[in-house]
């Protein structure tokens, strides 16, 4: 079904790979990760090492993300280190690079379009050459339409084809648009054992609760009006009890996904959970234990953006947090 092609990368470095993933609706696609190997590896590769899939947001790379997210530092940093795969969406707008995407959402949603479909009073789309159906004026398509569920279990595989993967430790993280598809893709593959969205939310119809076990650790700045935080950060209600993101998209707001994950998740009351950044712009967390499968969800705001915690020379902070829940 898949595929894949470069050189093995050595304990503390990271290399580039080919995968040509079988796409259910486009046929055979030639795909693109990172991975990074982290510096204590056991070269014997006999040893079970954890796994951590990392995705970008809208318009990235996986070299962006290996850079942006840190975890490759955080992996070298670990006594006994974990593997890093930096996805990378893909790109088909005219022949054109650095508009790199997940598909996490579809006009004829579930529940109907996740935006306004009239783009007249929130402007365009840019339609990808993956969607014939895009409409830039009347279409939600805002990301590429491969299929990146089929894509992510296919580095998966691959990857644990080559290395000895912990499979009960493999955990997923994404920002913005990865962190939009970390909500979605729970709920389509049952091989994560947590996940780490950070600037992200369900969009309306793309929450549905995973049947399994599920961790999450979930950072969001309060002051985010991309994917808004609440309502009053955002351009008011939506349907389904979503609010309108600045540019027309419906998003749950973060209490609401919060509570309904760990009400899905037969998770108990939420109580505050310490971390060693506490304060900094306010930051502070809060956990709910006893999930299904002895699953936990926590749950961190700041004053801050549509962006990782602690600003670009400490986004580490935040992952090692991340990390180390």
């Amino acid at each position: 079904m898949w595929t894949a092609t470069g050189q093995p990368a050595p304990p503390g470095h990271s290399h580039q790979f080919e995968i040509t993933v079988t796409d259910p609706n486009l046929g055979e696609t030639n795909r693109v990760y990172k991975l990074h190997v982290p510096a204590n590896f056991a070269t014997s590769n006999d040893r079970p090492t954890p796994m951590v899939v990392d995705f970008h947001g809208w318009g990235g790379d996986a070299n962006s993300q290996e850079k942006d997210s840190q975890f490759a530092h955080v992996a070298d940093e670990d006594p006994e280190g974990f593997l890093v795969a930096s996805a990378q969406g893909m790109s088909d707008m005219n022949g054109q690079h650095g508009w790199g995407s997940f598909n996490c959402s579809r006009s004829d949603g579930p529940l109907g379009p996740p935006c306004d479909t009239d783009r007249a009073k929130w402007g365009a789309i840019d339609c990808y050459d993956s969607c014939p159906l895009c409409d830039p004026m009347h279409s939600c398509d805002w990301t590429s339409c491969h299929d990146d569920i089929v894509y992510t279990k296919a580095v998966i595989d691959t990857i644990a084809d080559n290395y000895c993967v912990d499979l009960d430790s493999i955990h997923q993280s994404g920002v913005s648009n990865g962190g939009m598809f970390s909500y979605y893709m729970a709920s389509r593959l049952d091989d994560f054992a947590s996940i780490g969205p950070v600037a992200g939310a369900p969009m309306l119809g793309y929450g549905d609760i995973p049947a399994g076990s599920l961790s999450i650790i979930d950072f969001h700045g309060l002051d985010d009006d991309t994917i808004p935080y609440e309502i009053s950060m955002s351009e008011g209600a939506g349907p389904g009890d979503t609010i309108i993101s600045w540019d027309g998209y419906y998003y749950w707001d973060k209490p609401r996904t919060i509570q309904t994950y760990a009400d899905g998740l037969g998770c108990g009351g939420s109580e505050s959970w310490p971390t060693a950044m506490d304060g900094t712009q306010n930051f502070e967390c809060i956990i709910h234990s006893g999930c299904r499968g002895g699953g936990e969800i926590v749950h961190c705001h700041a004053n801050y953006g549509h962006d990782y915690p602690f600003g670009p020379h400490q986004y580490i902070e935040g992952t090692r947090i991340m990390w180390d829940s």
